[in-house]
């Protein structure tokens, strides 16, 4: 049979030479090529090439002699390409960032996305200069609960008595370097060490208390008292050269301990009661002086009035003496017989009592132009 007859002759029925059907003549059965979508690569032969590539090894189907080992230049790229960006870092708005060039200070960068020079060349230290920060002084607050700090709550006044205060400060960074530089520590650490705005207020506020007694700073001072520490403390920040603005002192609390409240609130009534008796006191010490100069001036005025009398009628006396007799003792029993009852002797009838009718008609006559009156 003829290589290309495929006619279907012969014991193959339409077969090839080597009895099957039409076929190529190297055994392989012709077949239509079938077009298929076009497909991405197949994630497990992604996975399985990156690990050839680091790990080496055999062919897709595990086979293969290959020798098994890892890729170090591919390493080492990597390895590089995070070494320096490490370099690359953002600041957000309200912050600043300050760069030091193997630690010492070289610039400060603003918001942003920004580049420097990778470890160990170039650090960074990014701070919010913008956020309120606070610390609270004398006590210690968890959610509504408050607990005193006995170490830093009790202060001694001026009149060396005990006030137990409780504060609060706010401040932010006015200048970012001197912030990062000038001061050790400027804000408590993570490990509860006190920071130096802290301890600045601290001793600020015993200053001003020790300055002041006890009684005008729980009433009538405490906005004086927060004026005063705020003033010390930009003046003794300002002085480190801290980069610290302080925005406001807020005194919360400044009473008297707890261990001696009722003590305290004694002596306060007591004072109080003194208080209240020295002015009553006072006051009556007015009027009774007041009183006594009022009879002072009075018995002035009589007097000098007596005197000036007794010269006047001296004068008359030296100008007329016997009429000046006569009519002083006119006078004096005109003042000794008013008040006293007559009796008149009559050397014929003997006593006969005076019927005092001068007086009846002086003591009836405004009786009569009374009643004339109310007509």
């Amino acid at each position: 049979m003829p290589w290309n007859d495929q006619s279907g002759g012969g014991q193959g029925g339409g077969q090839g030479p080597w009895g099957s059907g039409p076929r190529r003549p190297w055994g392989q059965q012709q077949q239509r090529p079938q077009q298929r979508p076009p497909q991405g690569p197949d994630l497990d032969d992604v996975l399985r090439d990156l690990r050839e590539r680091f790990f080496g090894g055999g062919g897709r189907n595990g086979g293969g002699g290959g020798k098994s080992g890892i890729s170090w230049p591919l390493i080492a790229v990597l390895l590089v390409g995070g070494w320096l960006m490490t370099g690359v870092y953002t600041v957000d708005e309200g912050e600043q960032a300050v760069i030091t060039t193997l630690g010492n200070y070289s610039r400060s960068t603003g918001p942003g996305i920004h580049i420097h020079a990778p470890a160990p060349f170039e650090a960074r230290q990014v701070i919010n200069v913008t956020g309120q920060r606070t610390d609270e002084i004398g006590f210690v607050s968890r959610g509504d609960a408050v607990t005193d700090n006995p170490d830093e709550s009790l202060m001694i006044t001026g009149d060396r008595n005990i006030v137990e205060i409780h504060f609060r400060i706010y401040y932010n960074i006015k200048d970012v370097f001197a912030f990062a530089f000038n001061v050790r520590n400027p804000v408590t650490t993570a490990q509860g060490e006190p920071g130096a705005v802290r301890q600045v207020a601290e001793s600020a506020m015993r200053e001003v208390i020790g300055r002041r007694q006890l009684e005008p700073i729980i009433t009538t001072d405490r906005a004086a008292v927060e004026l005063e520490v705020e003033q010390l403390m930009q003046q003794t920040l300002d002085e480190y050269e801290s980069g610290v603005q302080v925005l406001q002192v807020e005194l919360l609390r400044a009473a008297a301990p707890s261990a001696v409240i009722e003590a305290f609130n004694d002596v306060v009534n007591a004072g109080q009661d003194a208080e209240t008796a020295i002015n009553n006191a006072n006051r009556e010490t007015a009027q009774i002086v007041n009183q006594a100069q009022a009879y002072r001036e009075q018995v002035v005025r009589e007097a000098t009035g007596e005197a000036q009398r007794f010269t006047a009628v001296y004068d008359q006396y030296r100008q007329a003496p016997q009429v000046t007799r006569d009519r002083l003792y006119i006078e004096t029993m005109e003042r000794v017989y008013q008040r006293g009852n007559l009796v008149i002797l009559d050397q014929r009838a003997g006593a006969v009592p005076y019927l005092p009718l001068d007086s009846m008609v002086r003591r009836n006559a405004p009786t009569g132009q009374q009643q004339e009156g109310n007509r």
